[in-house]
């Protein structure tokens, strides 16, 4: 059983007790307050002791000394951003050693992924979204956010294909049939099942880098010709492994791949769980026994805020209550 998270005072730079970072870790939240949060909710949840600034056009950032949140504007509110615990200000070094065994010992341990080459290890906790940023030197731990920008498996290592040659392959996949396409996939596609999975993520992430912009053409394609293609590259990555369901669904929703009523319903479709059955923070603790269920809920959050992003541009009035629905209960999962 992960500790629940301590009071107040743990956010400050000399406090914390180690069940502070393996809670942060396994829940990706400070005492309930995560990435989703607005900035009313964090202040409900940690108080009005922070410092607040503007870290650029319409982005805020509130600092509780160790913990800071960030939101970029969104409409008239605040869409969240990041939570980072920045453990490198604390008074004693926090072991990335210690952090790890601790959180094995919990059955919540974490991955290491590559290296970031200028001296750092990485880890992360997949299903929570956290990484951990240790000095590669002294095994002190620099920092610890939610959602990660790095990920385990063929997303965490470097690629061995030259950008250039990703965009290449990309263009050329987008003025093919299906059947051209399929021939040439066959003949280049790497053997192996990890090198074949990294080829994937590698076109997939050369791709989106070159959508269009809605109403534009690129290299004599219509954008409707993109879409499609990169459907078929977030598919061969799902069915590839490289990233589950709800990871492919909030990238279609975040490229504009499909229309919102259409992307609306897969976000729905998406949800592993029913509202009635969904694990709560108040129903379900963060152990290791109802780690299905947490994620089930995590997955929950992710697609309803995701479906959420295009309600303004919803017509069907019942995709619209469902959604509503669901986000009612945003703050209560996981």
């Amino acid at each position: 059983m992960v500790p629940e998270a301590e009071g107040p005072s743990t956010v400050r730079q000399g406090s914390p007790g180690m069940a502070f970072f393996t809670d942060f870790v396994v829940t990706g939240a400070v005492r309930g307050a995560d990435a989703t949060s607005t900035p009313a909710e964090v202040t409900g949840l940690l108080g009005d002791a922070f410092v607040e600034s503007r870290t650029g056009p319409g982005q805020l950032l509130r600092s509780y000394e160790l913990v800071e949140v960030a939101w970029e504007r969104e409409g008239d509110g605040w869409r969240g951003l990041y939570v980072t615990v920045q453990a490198h200000r604390l008074d004693v070094p926090l072991s990335v050693d210690a952090l790890a065994a601790d959180l094995e010992r919990a059955g919540f341990p974490l991955v290491e992924v590559a290296p970031d080459g200028v001296g750092c290890r990485r880890f992360v906790r997949a299903d929570s979204r956290v990484a951990v940023l240790a000095d590669e030197e002294s095994g002190q731990v620099l920092a610890m956010t939610v959602p990660a920008w790095f990920a385990p498996g063929p997303r965490g290592e470097p690629s061995p294909w030259s950008r250039e040659a990703g965009r290449d392959q990309v263009r050329h996949l987008v003025g093919l049939g299906a059947a051209e396409r399929d021939a040439w996939v066959r003949r280049r596609q790497p053997g192996e099942v990890d090198e074949a999975a990294r080829w994937w993520w590698f076109l997939w992430v050369a791709c989106r880098q070159l959508l269009p912009d809605e109403g534009e053409r690129r290299f004599g394609h219509d954008r409707s010709v993109w879409e499609e293609s990169a459907l078929w590259l977030l598919g061969a990555c799902e069915a590839a492994g490289v990233i589950d369901r709800t990871d492919a669904v909030c990238e279609i929703v975040r490229y504009g791949l499909l229309e919102p009523d259409t992307a609306v319903r897969a976000c729905l479709d998406a949800i592993p769980v029913s509202r009635a059955d969904v694990a709560t923070r108040e129903s379900t603790p963060y152990a290791r026994e109802n780690l299905v269920a947490v994620n089930a809920s995590r997955a929950a959050k992710r697609l309803s805020i995701a479906a959420g992003e295009l309600l303004p541009r919803v017509g069907d009035p019942a995709l619209r209550a469902e959604v509503a629905a669901w986000l009612e209960l945003r703050t209560r999962l996981m």
